[in-house]
């Protein structure tokens, strides 16, 4: 890989597209809607202790409640969230572990013969709960909701140097591309 800029770090983008791996059925974990009270402290403890860069960064400069703030200021020019696909994971115990929060995208551009492209817009896992596959079981479950959309493809990325989101997309059996650069801000 070419030096790294400065202000810039590395991303690695995945792909799910027909011909990929289909997602196991659900199993230990529930999916519920998120409700925008909790997502919003959930999102701020997940992006606190968050291995992507980006969200290190963002917490660092403007702090947990700001960077989520603006995480979920979702830009409508580029991002369609339909109604019920944002989902947060629930233990048997009725505990929520994580979330998800699936979108497609506005620009007809990528979409193809009428069928949208979705990505992730972004996911995670509590800290308490992070090393028992739930992040595995979240990205099935946004593939899910992909496929029921009749998405053609799902495009994604995750920080290149967060190596247990890297591999959760490999063994899902997303295609994995080459990393790029991405400015921090």
């Amino acid at each position: 890989m070419e030096a790294l800029r400065p202000g810039q770090f590395w991303k690695t983008p995945f792909i799910w597209e027909p011909g990929c791996v289909e997602p196991p059925a659900p199993s230990e974990l529930g999916f519920v809607d998120v409700t925008e009270e909790w997502l919003i402290g959930a999102a701020a403890e997940v992006m606190s202790y968050s291995l992507d860069e980006s969200d290190q960064y963002a917490v660092t400069n403007v702090g947990a409640a700001q960077a989520v703030k603006e995480l979920l200021a979702i830009d409508t020019q580029y991002f369609e969230r339909p109604a019920n696909w944002w989902r947060a994971a629930v233990e048997g115990n009725g505990r929520k572990v994580g979330f998800v929060l699936p979108v497609v995208f506005q620009d007809k551009a990528r979409w193809k013969d009428g069928q949208p492209q979705g990505t992730i817009y972004y996911m995670g896992v509590l800290p308490e709960y992070r090393g028992l596959g739930y992040s595995f079981a979240l990205l099935n479950e946004a593939t899910r909701v992909f496929i029921q959309a009749n998405c053609w493809r799902i495009f994604c990325d995750t920080g290149t140097d967060n190596e247990p989101m890297v591999k959760t997309f490999r063994r899902a059996g997303y295609k994995e591309r080459t990393p790029w650069q991405r400015p921090l801000a």
